[in-house]
């Protein structure tokens, strides 16, 4: 580490942080959750791993040793420790949520998370509530994890089995189309073509128009909405209402809200559905373990037997983004837009949304402690961005200020000094840099 931390022939900062987040943190996190739960004694640990993490940040930076711990690792890209590992931790506990029935874990949890199985007689339900007030075991985090969350996994389904997926059957029964790229003449070309499918499914037999969107409000309110046209008209207008979800999952329950009904007609051979999400639309053709198999279970269950009722049998998938304008879809925007459901509470989240949230209460934790706290040094320089807002430290992509900074190590350590305030002294300049001039205040 030293030999690749000269500040002359070493690596390059951001290639450090890449280094230390992906080889380093991994192997010193390992199998942290025994440890890591709530009633447990993790000062010590936490110490260590905050010294680690310390050491990395000045090796990162090339900076002073003197240097405020908090504001080297802001600038380094690296989240306080803590907050990093109950970001693990959280993601750890969802994850039971993706276990098969038959895994032994179920036993240990409430009823509603034992997946069918008889309870177990060291369940959680069946303690005392003084004995689970006592109790610090990590199954107790899950199981209070898992209360707020939907079941959303079924990992066994027999569509998503190697075999027996769509797109094994009917690789050729499906496409999705949009711009080849982000470019502004891409993007009319397409609009272009897509005006053409458009008037094709309108004069064609047998064709039917989906146009879906979606948006969520700040109530967290999701609005889904799908016209289905033919003949140039609308014939049906769907619309559908959740709470707690992500874009993708508002997405899709668009896309499912006018596909399903419409594949149930007869005299039906080619789909058309326009939406602006077209990673949400290739989710339902794939065959992982997703967080979203719930949803797209009855789309997938739909899709297979409408390929199967007849061999011609087609849909397609064209990309729409919001910003074009498109008339058809700007209906439906508006539509999502003038919608005013309030939401209904207490309702449980999905579990994209349980990630994120608590991916964002703990970015916006930091950045809170961050700008109020004394240690991150008297002297912190605050820049501004385009906007002229006060820039806040984050951990995504290399963090704030290391990206534009961390290509050089000279350019970074010198940053580093200026932001933080550490910069040589001019006791320090007369006995090591003799020959530069110094500034005298006058």
């Amino acid at each position: 580490m030293k030999m690749l931390g000269n500040s002359s022939r070493s690596i390059l900062p951001i290639q450090k942080q890449l280094l230390y987040r992906t080889c380093i943190l991994p192997i010193a996190l390992y199998r942290f959750n025994l440890w890591f739960f709530k009633g447990a004694p993790i000062v010590r640990n936490i110490n260590e791993l905050k010294r680690m993490q310390r050491k990395a940040a000045l090796w990162i930076t090339g900076t002073f040793r003197t240097s405020p711990s908090d504001s080297i690792k802001a600038i380094a890209g690296l989240i306080p420790i803590t907050l990093h590992m109950r970001k693990l931790n959280g993601r750890h506990h969802l994850r039971y949520g993706s276990i098969p029935s038959t895994h032994a874990i179920n036993l240990l949890l409430d009823s509603q998370h034992a997946k069918n199985h008889p309870p177990h007689k060291t369940t959680i339900s069946k303690l005392t509530d003084k004995q689970q007030f006592n109790l610090k075991s990590p199954i107790k985090d899950v199981n209070e994890c898992l209360n707020g969350v939907r079941e959303c996994f079924n990992p066994l389904f027999l569509l998503f089995s190697l075999g027996s997926r769509v797109v094994d059957y009917f690789p050729s029964r499906f496409s999705f189309h949009s711009p080849s790229s982000s470019s502004d003449e891409d993007l009319y070309l397409h609009l272009q073509n897509l005006n053409q499918a458009f008037r094709s499914s309108q004069t064609a037999p047998h064709n039917i128009a989906i146009v879906a969107d979606r948006g969520i409000k700040k109530s967290q309110v999701a609005t889904a909405v799908a016209h289905i046209w033919s003949e140039n008209s609308i014939v049906q207008c769907l619309q559908a209402n959740s709470i707690n979800v992500t874009l993708i999952e508002a997405e899709l329950m668009a896309i499912r809200l006018g596909l399903i009904p419409t594949m149930e007609e007869e005299n039906v051979h080619n789909i058309i559905v326009i939406t602006d999400s077209i990673a949400a639309a290739k989710k339902v053709f794939e065959f992982k373990t997703d967080p979203l198999q719930n949803m797209f279970i009855p789309v997938t269950s739909a899709i297979d037997s409408f390929f199967r009722k007849d061999g011609r049998n087609k849909i397609q998938f064209w990309f729409c983004p919001s910003k074009a304008k498109w008339p058809k879809h700007k209906l439906v925007d508006d539509q999502v837009k003038a919608d005013k459901c309030a939401p209904i509470f207490p309702s449980k989240e999905s579990y994209l949304f349980n990630k994120k949230k608590e991916c964002d209460n703990i970015l916006s934790e930091w950045q809170d402690s961050f700008m109020s706290n004394p240690k991150r040094g008297q002297l912190f320089l605050d820049f501004e961005d385009e906007n002229k807002k006060v820039i806040k430290p984050t951990y995504a992509k290399g963090g704030s200020w290391l990206p534009s900074i961390g290509f050089t190590n000279s350019l970074c350590a010198r940053f580093t000094r200026m932001t933080t305030g550490h910069t040589p002294i001019g006791e320090y300049r007369q006995i090591f840099l003799p020959h530069l001039p110094i500034c005298h205040k006058k």
